[in-house]
């Protein structure tokens, strides 16, 4: 069986993709106390905005509505649609058209954590939870499982966070950080202007992309580490009669 360093792993993306949800379904085996604590608070971030500030904000949105704000709205959400998708591939091919492995590696783990974060998490928490649209004027606590609306949690936001993280996290630059959490927060910011979510819908939604962002990077890139260990190249010169030479060995 291979090992999970295998390269061919980086090269096979349904395969790596594999890997990195086993990884994340297993994750909370591995928690230690301070991860636990982490993700308390995110669950109490999301609930408190919920109760404190879903309907205010939802409310200030209504009443401070102009023309100029939606348009701008609309162009700043589709960060956190297919232009995001388009982003990831791009980088993907940019990484292997100019031979840069660290670009080829962030345009991989971005489309594995987008495509994570929707899947196993974002989706069906929209299922389970069911919560109604600020549009639909019901209210904030209009919730019903397995048969309501798509509002809790936020895809454009959970998508848009997945991008931001892995660049901020490959890039470890941190105007690069501000810049792609920024946007990513704008997304967020732009859908509840257009009435699609509540606060706290973008709330849960960002937690999800920055979670698993930071994820899929630390695990794929201690898998990208261990590969690298476990390969060494050497070069020796060679010395026969009549002639000389080098040789090259790799060791796996």
């Amino acid at each position: 069986m291979d090992s999970p360093s295998d390269p061919d792993r980086f090269t096979h993306l349904p395969r790596l993709l594999l890997d990195d949800t086993e990884h994340v379904i297993t994750a909370p085996a591995r928690w230690d106390r301070s991860d636990w604590m982490t993700a308390g608070l995110s669950v109490a971030a999301v609930v408190g905005t919920g109760l404190l500030l879903d309907s205010s904000v939802d409310r200030f949105m209504v009443n401070h509505a102009n023309a100029s704000w939606d348009r701008d709205a609309k162009a700043i959400q589709n960060l956190g649609s297919t232009p995001s998708v388009v982003i990831a591939v791009g980088t993907y091919v940019a990484g292997i058209a100019f031979k840069n492995p660290e670009v080829r590696a962030t345009g991989i783990d971005t489309m594995v954590a987008m495509g994570l974060a929707q899947l196993l998490l974002t989706i069906p928490l929209k299922v389970v939870v069911g919560r109604s649209r600020p549009s639909a004027e019901l209210g904030p606590h209009d919730f019903h499982p397995f048969n309501g609306g798509e509002s809790f949690p936020s895809g454009h936001t959970t998508q848009a966070f997945a991008l931001a993280s892995v660049i901020a996290e490959h890039a470890d630059i941190p105007w690069v950080s501000c810049v792609s959490y920024g946007l990513a927060g704008l997304v967020g910011v732009a859908r509840v202007e257009q009435r699609q979510h509540f606060l706290s819908d973008v709330v849960a939604g960002g937690l999800i992309g920055t979670f698993m962002g930071k994820a899929v990077v630390s695990y794929n890139q201690t898998l990208r580490a261990d590969w690298h260990s476990k390969v060494s190249v050497s070069f020796a010169p060679t010395f026969q009669p009549g002639g000389y030479g080098l040789s090259l060995a790799m060791k796996f």
